[in-house]
């Protein structure tokens, strides 16, 4: 209880709102009904574990940023903390604040950059789908100058023909 004040005052002080819970099955319900931008997890925790709580939150939003910060020190829990989802992995006691400042400050930059990559992919495929349509557009006038070409090409031959035709019988019509 005391860590979980210590990391909530310390975060309030910086100007975020924060959401506290004081077990993995409340903190579930508190995601859903809040939608927060970032999570902040123990993996020993009463009625649900940390890990529990990360598949549970990656599995309804896998792109919000999740930070563990535990005292287990277990190296399969991190690894399998990680292998999860989480975004970056502190333990605790946490020396010193600028260390979890830090992560949290990174996970908003990391969670910045991809929306913004996400948008950017999206105005991407919609340029690469308005230049399709422009060259489909484009093949399709060629293909039409070309058909119109060919027929002013045999309008000429044509007419070229029925002069060469005409001349002698008209010659032999005056004759």
């Amino acid at each position: 209880v005391y860590i979980r004040d210590s990391v909530i005052g310390f975060h309030e002080d910086f100007g975020f709102e924060v959401i506290e819970a004081e077990n993995g099955r409340i903190g579930l319900e508190r995601f859903e009904q809040e939608n927060p931008d970032l999570v902040l997890c123990d993996l020993r925790m009463p009625e649900v574990d940390g890990l529990e709580v990360l598949s549970s939150i990656t599995e309804i939003n896998p792109k919000i940023p999740i930070i563990i910060v535990s005292g287990a020190g277990n190296i399969a829990d991190t690894v399998e903390a990680l292998r999860l989802g989480a975004w970056d992995y502190i333990i605790k006691p946490v020396q010193d604040m600028n260390v979890l400042y830090h992560a949290v400050d990174k996970a908003f930059e990391r969670s910045r950059l991809l929306r913004e990559k996400e948008i950017y992919q999206k105005d991407l495929e919609t340029a690469n789908a308005e230049l399709k349509q422009s060259l489909d557009t484009l093949e399709s006038a060629r293909d039409h100058l070309v058909q119109s070409e060919k027929m002013a090409a045999l309008g000429e031959l044509v007419a070229g023909v029925a002069h060469e035709i005409n001349t002698p019988v008209g010659v032999g019509v005056t004759a």
